[in-house]
């Protein structure tokens, strides 16, 4: 008989098989070692070489499936970290989503992310988290008997199908989760790309504006450098960046109808002077008709200052400064160089006289002694409201200069 040909078929007990069916290798394999180990244990007994053969085989059984264990539960973990980043990214674009699309986002690339959102909610919509608690079976069979032995190989095997069966349908999972994922952040990548680029065009263009605006801006801009990637997305940076846009062309805006007053022009003088004496000090200014609760007839201002961003400050007047100013009061520029005093503070050549001995960090006694050194030692610089400082101080302010 040549390896090609087969017996004829011969009566069996039992229902016949299929007809053109061949029975399974793997199920014959195992009919096969079955009776070669009820036999072998028939005729050997206890022997040893039956117990090797049996530890071997429960052995092997219990190592096939604490390698599918493992594997399944990797994939269970790995799922389970893609559906919560999933999750937490439809999340975050659900703001920017609902927001009108801006004239400066092109059709073409917001229509993409929308796109990608569907997918990826398509993908992971219908999930859940699940969690895989490997099977509590002993590492042998209770005994080496043959029929103990098979029952235990038999047991193990069925449990590593069935882990291999989970695993592979997880794993399906995880693929379609990580192609969607990395579909949407791409998505979310090109969003960015075009949103960052205005922004840094109204940076530079809007020179009316405030800097505590453009501070917004570019807070947005650099916060969403590292979310709009495919890696690591986070939508509401976008939504953050649409808004901060806004509130930079809100400034502008305001900027120049500020520019229409009358009183512009004597405005105009007095921050230049402020600018002019304040060694690089980014100043933003507000003009309101009280100050402090102090109007007509009183020179008042404040200033609130920042050390971030370069460092940076905010000075408030009131109306009656331009009219002393345009008067030529030297009360009123007293003032305004008191409030530029504050603002030297954020200067790092400057903080350590401001925070030493002689100031303990006093505001007021600091800017009044700024603008004495600066030749104001008149009422306006603080005097007044704050009395004379120390020749002492007058002189560590005047280091910063």
């Amino acid at each position: 008989m040549t390896d090609n040909e087969t017996d004829a078929p011969q009566p069996v007990d039992g229902p016949a098989p299929a007809a053109g069916r061949r029975p399974r290798r793997a199920t014959l394999w195992l009919s096969a070692t079955a009776l070669a180990l009820l036999a072998t244990g028939a005729g050997i007994g206890a022997g040893l070489g039956w117990q090797a053969l049996a530890v071997q085989a429960t052995t092997e059984a219990q190592q096939h499936l604490q390698a599918e264990s493992k594997a399944l539960d990797d994939v269970t973990v790995e799922r389970g970290i893609a559906l919560d980043k999933a999750h937490a990214s439809l999340a975050s674009i659900q703001d920017f989503a609902g927001h009108p699309r801006p004239d400066y986002l092109s059709e073409a690339t917001a229509g993409a992310l929308t796109t990608a959102q569907a997918a990826l909610e398509s993908r992971s919509g219908h999930l859940s988290q699940v969690r895989f608690d490997p099977p509590s079976v002993p590492a042998r069979s209770a005994d080496l008997l043959p029929w103990t032995v098979l029952a235990d190989v038999q047991q193990k095997a069925a449990l590593t199908r069935s882990e291999e069966h989970t695993r592979k349908s997880r794993a399906a999972e995880l693929k379609a989760l990580t192609t969607a994922q990395k579909t949407f952040g791409a998505s979310v990548a090109a969003v960015y790309a075009e949103l960052a680029a205005h922004g840094e065009q109204v940076l530079t263009a809007d020179t009316s504006a405030t800097y505590a605006s453009k501070v917004v801006l570019r807070h947005a801009i650099d916060d969403g450098k590292a979310d709009g990637s495919s890696t690591g997305v986070r939508g509401a940076a976008l939504l953050q960046i649409v808004t901060a846009i806004d509130g930079v062309d809100a400034a502008q805006a305001a900027g120049e109808a500020a520019k229409q007053d009358p009183a512009y022009p004597i405005r105009a003088q007095v921050e230049a002077y402020a600018r002019s004496i304040a060694h690089g000090v980014t100043l933003d200014f507000e003009w309101h008709k009280e100050v402090s609760g102090l109007g007509d007839g009183w020179y008042s201002g404040t200033t609130q200052y920042r050390e971030g961003d370069g460092g940076w400050a905010t000075i408030d007047l009131n109306f009656t400064i331009q009219d002393g100013w345009r008067e030529g009061d030297v009360d009123a520029k007293a003032l305004v160089t008191h409030e530029v005093g504050h603002a030297q503070v954020v200067r790092p050549e400057c903080k350590p006289l401001f925070d030493g001995p002689a100031f303990h960090e006093d505001d007021e006694m600091w800017a009044t002694a700024w603008a004495i050194s600066m030749g104001f030692d008149t009422a306006g610089a603080g005097i007044e409201a704050y009395g004379r400082p120390s020749d002492e101080q007058i002189a560590v302010a005047g280091q910063c200069r």
